[in-house]
């Protein structure tokens, strides 16, 4: 009996504890213009505000629509949040498909997804384009996922695949990733890649890309400049034109457009962030410890100009022009041996060719009739059958010579007189006067 009473206060303790250590499912965000988060407490139904005393306060009761509240699990959510039009706040959580839209002016919490999947895209990077949310990259069950996504809030209600023309990086978690509505580009590098095996080996992405949303296609833009710690100090940022990365005593802000890398430091500020981070315009704001405040600000625009210009945030590589520029000079110099070769054989015109052609020069649109060829081929005197013969010849090793070794074929023309249909009359053929002046 006493063992009996001694078990259930145990158990009764136990409980009690372990009620004392459960978490409320919470959807946190920072609204613009302010350092104190809202949360909405889905465990309690209570819409509440951070203060300045180190807990929260009780705002308004939210009423939860359409939601089962175990899909949540049991844990606090730092989602992405994105403001639309009507009041309306839309939540995608990490790690997952889920989509939710909090209603501010009537307090109510609504899932707008249909997905069942979830695991694959922890990490990932969520943006507006066009009135689309979208996803990138993201990691889970020990595998990358380099998929560019957006969810089809008018018919299906799920995540769809967009189709880029080309392949991308390989990786697109961590690291520098951003979408630029200005350039409507997403940029990618210094992703992280785990080996996944028995001596796990964490390398990073040294290779630079972005994907033109316009042309569906990636492009690689160059090698990460070592001037940037990628191994250490993970604390990257981006706030839509800038990439900011902490590094205790100092600060790189990066812009990936103009390709430049600032430093800023100063002795009495020290970045190291603990991983949640909101963005304010150009403001990044995080918490250094435990997601507890103060809350920190970088105002990148204004610590901009107080910055030094450190160099390229990525180098081209121009190992393909390089090979290019070989093939080319390759090619130019078997041409060049072969036209060298091909002018050593060509035969010169003789005497009579080069005569007969500068009289056609010379006659340029006009025909040269049968009588006057004769007295340039000089055969006038002799009998109308060698006439005819010279003639021939004459115009035949011309007009192979020129098709040959230059390919002006036909350059003679010949055309039956309308005085007298038995003699023929003699032209250079249109457009290849120029041609020919060129060669003698």
């Amino acid at each position: 009996m006493i063992n009996l009473v001694r078990n259930l206060i145990i158990l009764f303790i136990l409980c009690i504890s372990l009620q004392g250590y459960a978490k409320d499912i919470t959807i946190e965000w920072l609204p613009p213009q302010s350092n104190l988060r809202l949360r909405i407490n889905v465990t309690t139904r209570q819409l509440e505000q951070e203060n300045n005393a180190d807990g929260w306060q009780v705002i308004r009761p939210v009423q939860i629509l359409d939601i089962d509240i175990n899909t949540l699990g049991n844990k606090p959510y730092m989602p992405d949040f994105f403001y639309l039009p009507n009041n309306i706040i839309r939540f995608a959580i990490q790690g997952t498909g889920m989509v939710f839209d909090f209603d501010q002016q009537v307090a109510t919490l609504k899932r707008v997804d249909r997905t069942e999947h979830s695991g694959y895209n922890f990490s990932a990077t969520r943006f507006y384009r066009n009135k689309v949310l979208y996803s990138v990259g993201g990691e889970g069950f020990w595998n990358y996922n380099k998929h560019i996504t957006y969810f089809d809030d008018k018919s299906s209600k799920e995540w769809e695949l967009f189709r880029p023309k080309n392949k991308g990086p390989e990786h697109i978690a961590d690291g520098f990733q951003g979408y630029s509505s200005k350039l409507d580009v997403f940029y990618s590098g210094g992703s992280n890649n785990k080996n996944f095996l028995e001596d796990e080996t964490i390398e990073f992405t040294k290779e630079f890309q972005k994907f033109n949303f316009k042309s569906k296609s990636w492009e690689v833009l160059g090698k990460i400049s070592n001037k940037i710690p990628l191994a250490d100090h993970r604390s990257i940022y981006w706030n839509g034109q800038h990439f900011v990365q902490l590094a205790k005593d100092r600060l790189y802000i990066i812009d990936p457009e103009k390709n430049e890398i600032y430093l800023y430091k100063d002795n009495g500020t020290y970045f190291e962030s603990s991983g949640t981070h909101y963005v304010s315009h150009d403001t990044i704001k995080y918490y250094h410890f435990a997601e507890r405040g103060p809350i920190s600000n970088i105002p990148v625009t204004a610590l901009l100009k107080k910055s030094t210009y450190l160099g390229r945030f990525y180098e081209q590589d121009y190992t393909s022009y390089y090979l290019a520029g070989i093939l080319t000079v390759f090619v130019g110099f078997l041409s060049f041996l072969v036209y060298k070769k091909k002018r050593k054989i060509e035969p010169s015109f003789d005497d009579l060719e080069r005569k007969l052609i500068k009289a056609l020069l010379h006659a340029g649109e006009n025909y040269i009739p049968t009588n006057d060829l004769n007295e340039i081929l000089e055969c006038g005197n002799k009998s109308q059958e060698n006439q005819r013969r010279i003639r021939f010849m004459t115009i035949k090793q011309v007009n192979e010579k020129l098709a040959y070794y230059y390919n002006i074929k036909n350059a003679i023309e010949r055309s039956a007189s309308t005085e007298d249909k038995r003699l023929i009359n003699y032209r250079l053929k249109k457009g290849v006067k120029e041609k020919i002046k060129a060669i003698l």
